[in-house]
């Protein structure tokens, strides 16, 4: 049965991404770690919370002395001739700090704690400040006592992870919440990551010229090699170098090589398509290297190759117009280099709706440029083409679009900014 073209898409996709090597782990001190890739599961050393501790700043309390408290109080009331008691006051014997060692309650007392701090022995209610009357050395509660459950305002003792259970997942990227994770769960000061993957970036073409050099009409700035370093940028997880090649088989192939001594993967720009000078096809294949798709039913970045070296390098030769290295860089590059890193939980992948969509239809997958508006919705831009960078400049992401389909309704979004 002949796949649909979004499935064959994704399973030439899977298939070089299956043939890719995972880069090897290395021990790191947990303070440097923010942004690599979690190579082994982090498995909590101790319960968490350690002990039982009070969810709120008050009193710690046993509650049989606040109900017995209570029913005297009630015969006192009864036994007074203007019908008022005077209340129940309980000496406050000492403080339980978060941090501080465990207390011990003595019958008919109260202990201030903070929270965090440990329930002390014996206490089994933690009352609220804002629900008693605090004197110098003593306190009242000011809350019927009826309503007060055992347990209450105490986080208990593993009630949000046991000891040796696993805390959190190798796959993940470390960011802030997980670091929280990592810096409470591990015991050492130590954990496994993954190597930073290695990247080479070749851009190809004799009318590139850079920043700060002079140009002429016909000579075009170099602005895919900076698109990619930006990108990978935002990857702490990935080291990267850039090098330029003319459109000449023999450099292309001989960067391609070198690239291929020193890194995991080789992004290349420029000279992937049908063109005389696009001498990255046979480059790839000279050096021995298995090309998994050329050319893919889309747009931007039809003539996109993919192909792996005999040591499962990832080699992806990307076209040369901003908007389709952006775009196909993003959907499929991203994600490779992700599982090379050993890099499981993804990123972020959701739909969004189009507003202000328009009658274009195409035969192929189509990745059309976005804005996110401020209730979440998509507008598409206008788009000159694959060469168009105000647009590409001016977007949030793209969305990609069924062949055949109008852009109305729901589709997949793919941000710049994802991580």
């Amino acid at each position: 049965m002949q796949l649909n073209i979004l499935d064959d898409l994704q399973t030439k996709h899977l298939t070089l991404e299956a043939r890719l090597r995972v880069v090897e782990h290395e021990r790191i001190e947990v303070s440097e770690a923010t942004g690599r890739i979690l190579a082994r599961s982090i498995v909590n050393f101790r319960d968490s919370p350690a002990m039982d501790v009070s969810a709120m700043d008050g009193y710690a309390f046993r509650l049989a002395d606040l109900k017995l408290a209570d029913r005297k109080k009630g015969l006192a009331r009864e036994n007074s001739k203007d019908g008022d008691s005077g209340g129940s006051c309980f000496q406050v014997t000492s403080v339980a700090a978060a941090g501080a060692s465990r207390l011990g309650l003595s019958a008919d007392t109260a202990i201030r704690i903070f929270t965090g701090g440990v329930v002390p022995h014996g206490a089994d209610v933690v009352i609220p400040r804002e629900r008693c009357r605090e004197e110098s050395d003593c306190v009242w509660v000011t809350m019927p006592i009826d309503e007060i459950p055992i347990g209450w305002n105490i986080r208990r003792q593993g009630e949000n992870a046991r000891q040796g259970e696993v805390g959190l997942l190798a796959g993940c990227c470390i960011d802030g919440p997980r670091m929280s994770s990592i810096v409470s769960m591990n015991l050492e000061a130590q954990i496994d990551v993954s190597r930073k993957v290695r990247v080479t970036i070749i851009n190809t073409g004799d009318e590139l010229k850079g920043m700060g050099t002079p140009i002429e009409p016909w000579q075009i700035r170099d602005s895919n090699g900076p698109l990619l370093e930006s990108m990978l940028r935002a990857c702490p997880w990935i080291e990267w170098t850039r090098v330029s090649a003319r459109d000449e088989l023999g450099e292309i192939q001989t960067r391609l090589k070198e690239a291929l001594e020193v890194s995991d993967a080789v992004l290349l720009t420029g000279g992937v398509s049908m063109g005389d000078t696009d001498h990255v096809p046979a480059a790839v294949r000279h050096c021995g290297a298995e090309v998994i798709f050329h050319r893919l039913a889309i747009r931007p970045g039809a003539p996109i190759l993919g192909a792996v070296s005999s040591a499962g390098q990832l080699i992806m030769g990307l076209p040369g117009n901003p908007v389709s290295v952006a775009v196909t860089f993003r959907r499929l590059g991203l994600e490779l280099l992700d599982r090379m890193a050993g890099r499981l939980s993804g990123r972020r992948k959701f739909k969004v709706q189009v507003a202000g969509s328009d009658s274009k239809t195409l035969g192929l997958v189509w990745y059309r440029l976005v804005q996110i508006q401020a209730d979440g919705s998509a507008l598409l831009l206008a788009n000159q083409g694959s060469g168009d960078i105000r647009s590409l400049g001016l977007s949030d992401g793209f969305i990609e679009v069924p062949p055949g389909s109008l852009s109305q309704g729901m589709f997949p979004f793919y941000d710049w900014n994802a991580v």
